[in-house]
């Protein structure tokens, strides 16, 4: 076989170990393997059914065809202590048409499991056409805490499909009295556009217990932020927020500070890098996590547009953040050999973290060009005072979301 062929399970037989394994955790992950007939996955389940109390399986870094798929998935059906499922990149070279028999296969398989906490569909370029078969798992599973659905392709409708699923499963939540279980949701790389994540908004506005929201590259622009914002202000508990490469302008970024607030006591991880802050925007974000936030550990701020006025503000910011061991400002419109700079780094080395300032060797930043924007500045009526703004903006959000 030549070294660039995909292996398969019928030119290299996989022989079922002797031994019984003492672990609960079945991979085959990365292995390469073309599983294309219910026969090529005979002996890879027969090791699966060795383990006892199985909690997790690994099927990702392989490509499954459909009969293949199905004979796995219904392997899955009696074990009744599966707590995590990673079927992540497991689709490569298969055709379109495949993929949402597989996945509707072991949608199947799980929807009833008590246990399952976890469920990985990263990698997996299925778009609304595998959106669709899993919403009976997500509306019918209410026990998972944890979604990943990274570079999918899911689109708006994609988006549309996994919300509405997600959504059914949270009124019937109301119905019986019970909370979502809900904790981590994971979609970046999906090109949901500001329509999908508004249709994503409602998920997390109805499932407020969410700890984890990661968004980032897709192509949100400022009504999608905003919108998205009005709903992450009911996620209380939000301890990681990344919403990196989406397009935020100051109308984004105000909607954003107006949020912040509502996650002081608990938020761990911000990541708003290369988002286009806006000018008065960063602003108001480094304002927002000036009081509180004393447990953020990692903040970027990347490409945000912050200029020196905005750099000027934080000092203040980190003054009262100990644990924050990563803050990354490179890419803004601030001299990076300035006081400020230097100010910061003081901080962040008298709180035993003196490399948590990334390397500022791209700085958008010109002396001539600051000294011209101070004049214009100058020449300017006076605006109104941020504050206002941001309360302003917040009453035109009140009404923006409903959740249905």
């Amino acid at each position: 076989m030549l070294a660039t062929e995909t292996p398969s399970i019928g030119t290299s037989p996989i022989k079922a170990s002797s031994k019984m394994p003492t672990s609960t955790v079945y991979t085959i992950g990365a292995r390469g393997l073309k599983l294309n007939t219910a026969e090529d996955a005979q002996e890879l389940i027969a090791e699966m059914n060795q383990i006892q109390n199985l909690s997790e399986v690994v099927f990702s870094g392989n490509t499954v065809g459909v009969e293949a798929g199905r004979a796995f998935a219904a392997a899955l059906k009696d074990k009744i202590l599966i707590q995590k499922v990673n079927l992540s990149d497991m689709f490569t070279g298969r055709l379109r048409e495949e993929i949402p028999l597989v996945l509707d296969a072991f949608a199947e398989a799980l929807e009833d499991k008590e246990h399952l906490v976890e469920v990985d569909m990263s990698d997996n370029a299925f778009g609304p056409a595998g959106a669709k078969p899993l919403m009976r798992l997500l509306s019918n599973n209410r026990h998972i805490q944890v979604l990943r659905f990274n570079n999918n392709g899911l689109g708006i409708e994609g988006g549309r499909l996994i919300a509405s699923a997600l959504l059914e499963a949270q009124e019937t939540n109301v119905k019986e009295g019970k909370t979502s279980s809900l904790r981590v949701f994971i979609a970046g790389r999906n090109r949901l556009e500001s329509k999908g994540a508004e249709h994503l908004s409602k998920v997390f506005a109805a499932h407020a217990s969410l700890t984890e929201i990661r968004m980032p590259q897709n192509s949100i622009r400022p009504e999608g932020i905003e919108i998205l914002a009005s709903a992450l202000a009911h996620c209380t508990q939000l301890e990681t927020l990344d919403l990196q490469d989406n397009t935020f302008t100051d109308t984004g970024s105000m909607a954003l500070a107006k949020a912040l607030p509502v996650f002081t006591n608990n938020l761990r991880h911000l990541n708003i890098g290369d988002c286009l802050l806006g000018i008065k925007g960063s602003a108001a974000i480094i304002k927002a996590l000036t009081p509180g936030h004393e447990l953020l550990e990692r903040v970027n701020l990347a490409f945000g547009e912050i200029d020196t006025a905005g750099a000027a503000l934080i000092p203040d910011m980190i003054t009262n953040k100990k644990s924050l061991a990563m803050l990354e400002l490179n890419g803004n419109a601030f001299d990076a050999e300035s006081s400020v700079v230097q100010h910061i780094k003081d901080i962040l080395r008298s709180h035993d973290h003196p490399d948590a300032l990334d390397e500022l060797d791209d700085m958008d930043y010109e002396e001539d060009e600051e000294e011209d924007k101070e004049e214009e500045e100058e020449e300017k009526e006076p605006e109104a005072d941020q504050d206002d703004e941001v309360d302003a903006l917040a009453n035109k959000l009140s009404g923006k979301l409903e959740i249905e």
